[in-house]
């Protein structure tokens, strides 16, 4: 039997992923070519230029399409105006008006603008992956500011996203958040929505342990610094906490690593703080570093760079809100902080007790291995997805 169709639009391209939901996706689409035909398309400023990558031995039609303009007048949020392309839409109407696909997947909330013009074309369903819940990760960003100034525009972009998220996602057939927060969340403001919780993951089988006994004293903290929480978090970390440490361990070293560093972030390299910038392989920084560190204080979702780091066998200190989603227990499978002396203190005990860290590392890894592996969350999304055939 012919695999059913499944076309998936993306607002960015998904390789090189050196995004959490960049990660997200890519991990998704491969392990949905096993069970269906899969179409992609992204947007990007710069179409003539993509590399697919890995992306041709997985896609039957792979095109890349720049944004532009709506000519449409409404109260939208900005983002979703910039995920907006007048080419995707001409091609995908051509191409869908011959035979449209079963399926259609949009990644991130954003992008369920695409889902009336899907259902139009004859898209038998229609799926949003829930990245982030847009409005929670507003007002929990509106609670932080100090600036009345800010908070006005916080709350204006809250509003505008929540008004917006309300009448998006009903035109979805099927929505799937990554943590049952999120759901909850969505349930709580529209309960005949039909949400379910598919957790992120990693290819445990591309991730060894990266422990090492002989790796200097170094903490370690991954981010894409387009997103503002890492970059919150970063400094943070680098101004509040670091210092602290530094105070009990001269010799202990920071490296804030990720993704297009904000000149900020790039202010903050010195002797004991390393700015790398964007690294491709983590597994090799996993490997110098003894402890990571995930200090995120809003948004929503689950953070890819935490499983990552469990993978690999890392003792964690984290937030509460950056381990949201995720079966964490303090002591177990990580520690907890919110305040820099706390932070700082949970992170000189890891670098000073081997056996520590050891512990978390096993736990935090073992956990990965039983519920947060690829292979497992793909059937499961193909699951949820046949029962909307």
């Amino acid at each position: 039997m012919q695999p059913a169709s499944l076309s998936i639009l993306t607002p960015t391209p998904l390789y090189p992923a050196h995004a959490g939901a960049k990660t997200h996706s890519l991990n998704a689409l491969r392990q949905l070519s096993q069970y269906y035909t899969v179409d992609s398309y992204c947007l990007t400023k710069q179409p003539e230029a993509i590399d697919w990558g890995p992306l041709p031995q997985w896609c039957r039609d792979l095109r890349a399409f720049a944004p532009t303009k709506p000519t449409r007048r409404n109260l939208d949020p900005p983002a979703v105006d910039l995920e907006f392309s007048q080419p995707m839409l001409d091609y995908l109407q051509q191409r869908w008006q011959q035979a449209a696909p079963k399926l259609l997947q949009l990644e991130g909330t954003t992008m369920a603008q695409y889902a009336p013009f899907a259902r139009r074309l004859g898209v038998q369903a229609t799926i949003c992956t829930v990245h982030q819940v847009g409005f929670v990760a507003q007002w929990r960003r509106l609670q932080r500011e100090k600036s009345w100034p800010l908070r006005a525009r916080r709350l204006a972009g809250l509003l505008s996203l929540w008004l917006y998220e309300q009448r998006a996602l009903r035109h979805c057939d099927l929505l799937v958040t990554l943590s049952e927060t999120d759901q909850q969340t969505l349930a709580r403001w529209q309960p005949k929505l039909n949400i379910v919780t598919v957790p992120s993951g990693v290819d445990f089988a591309e991730w060894p342990l990266c422990r090492q006994q002989q790796a200097p004293q170094q903490v370690l903290f991954v981010g894409n610094y387009f997103h503002p929480p890492n970059v919150e978090g970063a400094l943070w970390l680098a101004r509040e906490v670091w210092p602290l440490v530094q105070a009990q361990m001269p010799e202990a070293r920071l490296m804030l690593a990720g993704r297009s560093p904000t000149p900020e972030i790039q202010q903050m390299a010195s002797a004991t703080i390393a700015v790398p910038g964007t690294i491709d392989d983590l597994r090799a920084v996993y490997r110098q570093s003894r402890v990571v560190a995930a200090p995120i204080f809003w948004g929503s979702g689950v953070r890819i760079k935490i499983l990552e780091g469990l993978a690999a066998g890392l003792p964690l200190v984290t937030t509460a809100l950056a381990a949201e989603g995720l079966p964490l227990k303090p002591e177990e499978h990580a520690l907890f902080a919110e305040r820099p002396a706390d932070f700082a203190a949970a992170l000189v005990r890891i670098l000073q007790n081997p056996e520590l860290g050891a512990q978390l590392g096993d736990a935090g890894r073992q956990l990965i291995a039983d519920r947060y592996d690829w292979r497992a969350i793909g059937l499961q999304l193909q699951q949820h997805y046949q029962a909307l055939l």
